[in-house]
């Protein structure tokens, strides 16, 4: 009994800790998108009304962003008039878990078909190409290196990187 109710304990941590990251990652990509020139080329050939949802199976929320007027949203999207979005889902609260927690690539986890994929590939790929190129900026290294397919090694990272983390209290 003492151990089921530690175990539902850590399983509500664990959600809590997913959903907190989702908006800390939704936030900072439109944040990166707007200021960093390597995020923005990543998410600038994508259309207008375009809305894109991270969710994992078995929580209710997940992370959607959309892109507006040429800059991306986080938060609920307006009708997309017909565009189909994209939904990437990961398949079990535990992978989501990893790789939200920096233990996991997005790539590895992509590569691996722990990720459903519902929409566009292309689009799909640069969404992956963009959190690779936030996870380069806003992580330090030695987190990021083995995370990433190829390290980038951005110039001006700090001063960078203090730009994004702002946008999370400044929207």
């Amino acid at each position: 009994m003492h151990n089921r109710h530690l175990d539902s304990l850590a399983a509500l941590g664990r959600r809590l800790w997913i959903s907190c990251l989702l908006w800390i990652i939704g936030r900072t990509l439109c944040r990166a998108a707007r200021i960093d020139e390597a995020v923005r080329q990543e998410l600038a050939p994508l259309p207008d009304g375009l809305t894109i949802r991270l969710e994992v199976s078995g929580m209710a929320h997940g992370l959607t962003i959309h892109k507006a007027a040429g800059r991306w949203q986080s938060g609920p999207a307006p009708d997309t008039g017909g565009l189909h979005p994209l939904r990437v889902r990961f398949k079990h609260p535990a992978i989501a878990f990893r790789a939200l927690s920096f233990r996991l690539g997005v790539n590895q986890a992509f590569s691996e078909n722990r990720l459903l994929v519902e929409g566009d590939l292309t689009v799909a790929m640069h969404l992956v190409r963009a959190l690779e190129q936030l996870q380069a900026l806003i992580l330090p290294a030695f987190i990021a290196r083995p995370l990433l397919r190829r390290y980038p090694d951005p110039r001006h990272k700090l001063s960078r990187a203090c730009h994004i983390y702002l946008g999370l209290l400044t929207g």
